[in-house]
């Protein structure tokens, strides 16, 4: 054996040199966000002062309200029930709408991804389907379903629909046709395909959509109040610019807005635990 030839280091060592490495990518990681909160928050307070500076002194109030007029419109439709009231409704139509559109979708694309021919033979009538714009659909909703929650709720289905269905047929579609030829070989199932090839493969490009269209099911269902209502969100704001409240528009955009990040990061536990994807990269990367 030459003399620069070196022995393999024990397991032992490579173990603690491993686990060193992930530790100091987990504060790294941890280091990140804290400067991602910090920098969202500092961002968000210049805003808010050079918005208060700038209203009455460089634009008119009426068209810019403030962040203090904006607060104390919706600390008055708190105290007196108002955002509550409407906001039950606007929450219930997006989230049954959310549910409806993405459930339905998923179940429409698993077989139309799984079967490319039959998807072939329909997909001109689902890109027809999807280039009417939804907001049209909003009045032909409220012709067939009346005045009350089930327009909505269809109205939001519809925005989530199509953009979960794309994305997981798109998902079922790029599975390599190899790793599909191997498990024919190795004599897996159909079930068991699609169960632990197909669907994995998939799970990215669902989760995916389901973030993305929570502010489409949020749209769908103050739309449809918009049109037609006499109570939820998109009503309460549509009232305030009737009286030409700006600070109440603002006040109601800001509460849709507020809504939809809450509901974001209530989905980001399923995203992590449906993440197949190693969690650490040792070779310096991000998770």
């Amino acid at each position: 054996m030459s003399a620069s030839t070196r022995a393999p280091a024990p397991l032992g060592v490579r173990t603690e040199v491993l686990r060193e490495e992930r530790h100091r990518h987990q504060g790294a990681r941890k280091a990140h966000h804290r400067f991602l909160i910090t920098a969202r928050i500092g961002i968000l307070a210049v805003a808010l002062v050079l918005w208060e500076s700038a209203s009455g002194t460089l634009v008119r109030p009426f068209f810019v309200s403030s962040p203090t007029a904006v607060v104390a419109a919706l600390w008055a439709w708190a105290q007196s029930g108002e955002l509550w009231y409407h906001g039950r409704f606007t929450l219930t139509a997006t989230a049954l709408g959310y549910v409806l559109g993405s459930v339905a979708a998923i179940a429409l694309a698993w077989p139309l991804g799984a079967m490319r021919t039959l998807y072939r033979v329909t997909e001109p009538y689902f890109l027809v389907a999807y280039s009417v714009p939804a907001v049209a659909m909003g009045p032909v909703f409220i012709l067939w379903f009346g005045l009350g929650l089930a327009p909505k709720v269809v109205l939001a289905a519809y925005f989530v629909f199509f953009i979960v269905f794309i994305n997981t047929v798109t998902g079922f579609q790029q599975v390599p046709q190899g790793l599909l030829d191997v498990t024919r070989v190795m004599g897996a199932s159909r079930w068991a395909t699609l169960r632990t090839v197909i669907f994995p493969s998939a799970v990215p490009y669902v989760l995916a959509a389901l973030r993305i269209t929570l502010p489409a099911a949020m749209i769908g269902a103050v739309v449809g109040e918009f049109i037609a209502s006499n109570r939820g969100l998109g009503y309460l704001t549509r009232a305030a610019a009737s009286r030409y409240s700006t600070a109440g528009v603002i006040g109601g955009v800001l509460v849709l807005g507020a809504i939809v990040l809450a509901m974001s990061l209530l989905l980001r536990p399923l995203r992590n635990a449906l993440r197949w994807q190693p969690d650490i990269s040792i070779r310096g990367g991000d998770a």
